[in-house]
């Protein structure tokens, strides 16, 4: 039997950039995120799966 599993994860991390102002900051922080460059702490993380109906024959 197929099932969907639905994921969520929550992460938390820091990073430590140089900047002039409060916005300078999360713009580098941004651009860090977006070339993996985050160091990642903890995350929560949880899983809700449920039967593919799909695989039943069910139309939508």
């Amino acid at each position: 039997m197929k099932f969907i599993v639905d994921v969520k994860d929550i992460s938390y991390g820091t990073v430590e950039v140089e900047a002039d102002s409060v916005e300078q900051a999360e713009e580098k922080a941004q651009d860090m995120y977006f070339s993996g460059q985050i160091n990642w702490d903890e995350a929560d993380v949880s899983y809700s799966a449920r039967p593919d109906e799909r695989e039943r024959g069910a139309s939508r």
